[in-house]
């Protein structure tokens, strides 16, 4: 048997996620109920931005399924938020928290929260945090996106050497899924020129047709996932498989 936990499956790449794990018992965690026909085991709505009832739904989330020994076990932080869209100047305290809490705080509860829940379990435990190119490469007007991604590898480096010894082993890695279109990239298309430079970049991206289809994007990080020589490698890129 294989459980699914996804986060940020109302739309994008989550959407495509429920599809491509379709056959799987797919644990959804999102703000608001999802729209699809296709059959959740559970669905969870939560507020990612209140951080203290988060974690204390968490474990009720990872306590509603009863794997058994040799069951596959996923974890896959997809939830993400690219605003706001402002620069190093600009970006207030609130901007950062509220960006943070999405991006990198909720990813850090659930790992925790996935590792005390299966930790003893003789299972194939697996987590993958959706990171981006933002991550590694700094872009004006993005302060909290590429600050939050950049700290969430590290995070998943984190996780990687505290449970290298583990036995049975809690497996984890990022993975960069490139330049997708969804409604994030709307979003980056309708900021302040102002405030993102590159704006006319992206909206080529769109107009050039150059956007990768969230279904493809969804194919391949199931694929990653599920391979049997999953997390030998620390980050994963979207560009390797194309």
């Amino acid at each position: 048997m294989r459980y699914v936990f996804i986060t940020g499956t109302t739309g994008g790449l989550g959407a495509s996620l429920l599809g491509a794990f379709r056959d799987d018992r797919i644990i959804s965690i999102t703000r608001r109920k999802v729209q699809t026909d296709i059959g959740l085991y559970r669905e969870f709505h939560v507020d990612f931005l209140d951080e203290g009832t988060l974690e204390e739904e968490i474990m009720d989330i990872f306590g509603s399924i009863d794997p058994d020994a040799g069951d596959e076990i996923f974890l896959i932080n997809n939830a993400g938020a690219v605003g706001p869209v402002k620069s190093v100047e600009n970006m207030d305290a609130k901007g950062y928290l509220d960006n943070y809490k999405v991006n990198v705080l909720a990813p850090a509860l659930f790992i925790k929260g996935f590792i005390r829940a299966f930790k003893p379990l003789d299972a194939q435990k697996k987590i993958l945090t959706v990171s981006s190119g933002a991550a590694l490469s700094p872009m004006e007007g993005w302060a909290a996106y590429c600050t939050s991604k950049a700290a969430v590898n590290m995070l998943s480096g984190v996780t990687r050497a505290e449970t290298a010894d583990f036995n049975p082993p809690v497996l984890s890695s990022t993975f960069r899924p490139g330049v997708i279109d969804t409604g994030m990239q709307k979003t980056i298309r309708e900021s302040d020129p102002k405030e993102f430079p590159n704006i006319d970049k992206f909206k080529n991206y769109k107009s050039e047709d150059r956007l990768l289809d969230p279904d493809f994007v969804a194919s391949i990080l199931k694929e990653i996932i599920a391979s049997d020589d999953f997390a030998e490698v620390a980050n994963y890129d979207i560009a390797d498989y194309m």
